[in-house]
């Protein structure tokens, strides 16, 4: 079971098989799931407790507690619908189950893609299909949602109508709400996986929507990522920061063009495009403001590997043990410096280039304030608690990022309530992504452990292990002790990994339910996205 799949099913007891209402109450249902979606005014992607809470309003409501899968199914598409009917034929996908053919009387054959109509007028499958693929879409009779993701995940397609079971509607909804894929689903009128039947003017009416709102094309993220790729070659760095030809400005800008995952300058070019749908135009400000939340980020990383004495960074030797201390820190302050004077250098408004500042400043104060706490527990090691950790987490972690989504947005000219999403959606991830890095790290890498930093595993361990046990750990964990063997054995029997993994599902909810009352639905489908790209690490 996936990360996804644990999420949902921790937290409910899923759709489950479901009844199938009447035609009458159908339509019913229907219409109510469409005005109550139109009056709360839902922006999508809405994340399962948000969907089943809705449909349990409607059901209640309509004294139709059985039919509650079914509205929830209703609710999820009804709040795509207008965004679908906004995208031309050819960027949806029709995803058809195979179980509607008759198996007494079906001609067509399976191959790798699905089954193959052979448009014998048994079933109905050829007719939606023809009429489908007469407007323009890609049609696939298939089973799962793997060929569609390689779809959107290509730029093929933005959007996906699909008739299935409520079972099979269960299993695929954690992976296309972590994905924000818009779709819209169709239940089957029975389950079986065997000569099933639908409801074709149902089908067909989703099928030919079309409309003129909506927010259209997925932002392209990949692309995007290859845009800010490029900001990071040599020449174009050289040419931005209009260098000299000095020794440290060379040192800065190599480190600066090192490859990294470019996470944060990623973050602030996205955030602007989907507040802003400006047809993936980034403006030089924008670039501008990417770079320095690199600049920064560059210039922590070099303070880090001095302050842990670590030896290696992007699998070579750190800048300290390549040009010795001193150098070393004198180019992380160079960086710095070179971030500040990107966002003053701004062509923007004195106003914007005043707060661009000032958040970048306030990230810079809070990250070391997070840092500073690691080196005063290193100074004086003792066995940390879960809050006391997590707090340095959302300090050294989250700024980073809240910084990055908020110089996006601040060019974008979004207003307070969306800032304060982006700065409680910052927080969750930032926790989060701290939580995986030390999960990974006890598992694989075990740096943590052997230098015995403050670690999530670890507080996780002690706090839940018996008093003897808990005791050794502190003194392996702080003492004077060191077998990591040990220390990596007393954890994993305390449960310390299972526990760490349900703490990072926790911060992982915390991040979509921080998005539930954000009004923009491009930037709410970004960080559903993100999430998924980040804590799962899809480059």
């Amino acid at each position: 079971m996936d990360a996804d799949s644990a999420q949902m099913n921790s937290s409910t007891d899923g759709f489950g098989v479901g009844i199938p209402p009447t035609v009458e109450l159908r339509e019913t249902l229907r219409r109510a799931a469409r005005e109550y979606v139109a009056g709360h005014a839902l922006v999508p992607p809405l994340s399962y407790d948000e969907v089943r809470q809705h449909a349990a309003r409607i059901a209640e409501a309509h004294n139709a507690a059985e039919f509650a899968d079914f509205l929830a199914v209703l609710v999820g598409g009804e709040s795509w619908r207008e965004t679908i009917a906004a995208l031309p034929y050819d960027r949806r996908v029709l995803l058809l189950p195979q179980c509607l053919r008759s198996t007494a009387r079906c001609q067509a054959e399976v191959d790798a893609f699905g089954l193959v109509c052979e448009q014998c007028g048994n079933c109905d499958l050829g007719r939606l299909q023809s009429e489908a693929e007469a407007l323009g879409y890609v049609v696939l009779i298939a089973e799962g949602t793997t060929v569609v993701s390689k779809l959107l995940e290509q730029g093929r397609v933005d959007a996906v109508i699909g008739i299935s079971c409520l079972d099979a509607l269960e299993r695929s909804f954690p992976h296309l709400t972590s994905s924000a894929i818009p779709g819209i689903a169709v239940p089957l009128l029975q389950d079986g996986c065997k000569d099933t039947t639908v409801d074709t003017g149902w089908v067909l009416e989703l099928i030919r929507m079309r409309s003129q709102g909506g927010v259209g094309e997925r932002l392209p993220l990949d692309e995007v990522k290859h845009t800010v790729n490029t900001w990071f070659e040599h020449d174009s760095l050289r040419a931005l920061l209009d260098q000299g030809d000095t020794s440290s400005e060379a040192l800065a800008l190599d480190w600066l063009a090192l490859d990294g995952k470019r996470w944060r300058p990623f973050l602030t070019a996205c955030t602007y495009l989907a507040l802003t749908q400006k047809d993936r135009e980034l403006p030089e400000d924008v670039r501008r403001a990417a770079v320095a939340v690199e600049c920064f980020h560059k210039a922590s990383l070099v303070h880090d590997d001095i302050e842990d004495d670590d030896d290696e960074r992007y699998g070579a030797p750190t800048l300290h043990c390549r040009e010795g201390v001193p150098l070393a820190l004198n180019t992380g302050d160079l960086l710095l410096g070179e971030g500040y004077r990107l966002l003053a250098n701004a062509e923007a408004s004195s106003g914007i280039r005043a707060d661009t500042l000032r958040i970048a400043a306030e990230g810079h104060r809070t990250l070391c304030l997070g840092q500073g706490e690691e080196l005063a527990w290193l100074r004086d090691p003792a066995p940390l608690g879960v809050e006391e950790t997590l707090r340095i987490f959302r300090r050294k972690t989250a700024p980073a990022f809240e910084v990055a989504l908020l110089l996006g947005a601040t060019y974008a000219g979004a207003d307070a309530e969306t800032r304060r999403v982006l700065s409680a959606y910052s927080a969750a991830l930032g926790v989060a992504y701290q939580i995986r890095d030390d999960l990974h790290d006890f598992q694989v890498a075990q740096g943590d452990v052997e230098a015995r930093r403050p670690s999530i595993v670890l507080a996780l361990a002690h706090q839940h292990a018996n008093a003897s046990t808990s005791q050794r750990i502190a003194e392996l964990w702080c003492g004077e002790a060191r077998n990591t063997d040990e220390l990596l054995e007393l954890a994993l029997d305390a449960g310390a990994v299972e526990r760490t993994s349900m703490l990072l599902e926790h911060h992982r909810n915390e991040a979509v339910r921080s998005l539930c009352n954000l009004r923009n639905s491009q930037l709410k489908s970004l960080l559903h996205r993100v999430i998924t790209r980040i804590l799962d690490r899809v480059n």
